[in-house]
């Protein structure tokens, strides 16, 4: 019996918590399934499952061979994905990473047309909270500047500046009018993310400036809706809201200042070869990026 075949059926009837499920799942039948199963656990010498008429459920050897043959199919797909790219069209699974705004305002904008460029690599996009480490699984992490990664086993290339600006919808600048200078800020509305109703920016080496405002979260989605809605007047990257500017949406305020500038960096993992999949997407993105 296939050694490959096994472990995935296994790895299946637990993801689906069933043998009719994974059956279903890899399209053979639940006794292929269980044969399959069982004949892993003999090779092991341990008992993976727990079999009751109604349901399965993992053993404490069960879990564990479940959480490291995972990572080494998935490991084994990536090979045979990069072996078939070298002599056909790149196909397999790309796992990106980003923070969230990264990922629903900037990354978003260019996955569809990557993927019609490349229609047989699939994307999984998973992205964190702000200072949260990425998981070590992912092909990209695209975020601003982490320490932590800057190590022997990640690679970093810059992507673009991040530099902050000030926005507001045209309802919100017709009601309240527009601040002149950094300062004037204080007597407006600022949108704020975190969980506290201020933050401080630094306006430069030797400058900081207090923000307050009377909307906070941690939900970036929410800060750009309550921006367009003229709530009030959001912190964010130009690259983020390109389209919204461009449509009349928001409008930049104070054009000559710029806050918290950092560079944004794709961080992938060191391998002894060229993960075709990332350097497509890394080599994709630069050049729409210096296009526009």
């Amino acid at each position: 019996m296939d050694w490959l075949q096994s472990v995935q059926s296994y790895i299946r009837v637990v993801e689906e918590g069933s043998f009719n499920g994974a059956a279903r799942k890899l399209d053979t039948t639940s006794s292929a399934i269980s044969k399959r199963v069982h004949w892993l656990e003999e090779r092991i010498g341990a008992q993976l499952l727990k079999r009751t008429t109604r349901s399965v459920t993992q053993t404490e050897a069960g879990a564990l061979f479940y959480e490291r043959a995972k990572v080494q199919i998935e490991g084994w797909q990536s090979i045979v994905d990069e072996t078939r790219s070298v002599s056909q069209n790149p196909a397999g699974l790309l796992k990106i990473g980003a923070t969230l705004a990264v990922g629903s305002k900037f990354l978003v904008q260019y996955l569809d047309e990557f993927q019609k460029l490349y229609p047989d690599i699939k994307i999984l996009l998973l992205t964190t909270t702000p200072g949260q480490l990425p998981e070590l699984s992912l092909d990209l992490f695209i975020s601003r500047e982490i320490e932590q990664l800057n190590s022997l086993s990640f690679k970093a290339t810059p992507l673009f500046e991040y530099k902050l600006g000030f926005y507001a919808s045209p309802d919100y600048i017709e009601r309240f009018g527009k601040p002149n200078r950094p300062e004037d800020l204080n007597e407006h509305n600022v949108l704020l993310y975190g969980e506290r109703p201020f933050r401080e920016f630094r306006l430069g080496p030797d400058k900081r400036l207090t923000l307050h405002g009377k909307f906070t979260t941690t939900n970036v989605e929410s800060l750009f809706y309550a921006a367009k809605a003229g709530m009030g007047i959001l912190v964010s990257s130009d690259v983020m809201i390109k389209e919204e500017v461009k449509q009349g949406q928001l409008q930049k305020l104070l054009p000559d200042v710029t806050i918290d500038e950092s560079t944004v960096y794709a961080y992938y993992p060191k391998l002894d070869y060229d993960h075709t999949r990332t350097q497509l997407f890394l080599d994709f993105i630069k050049q729409r990026l210096a296009d526009e």
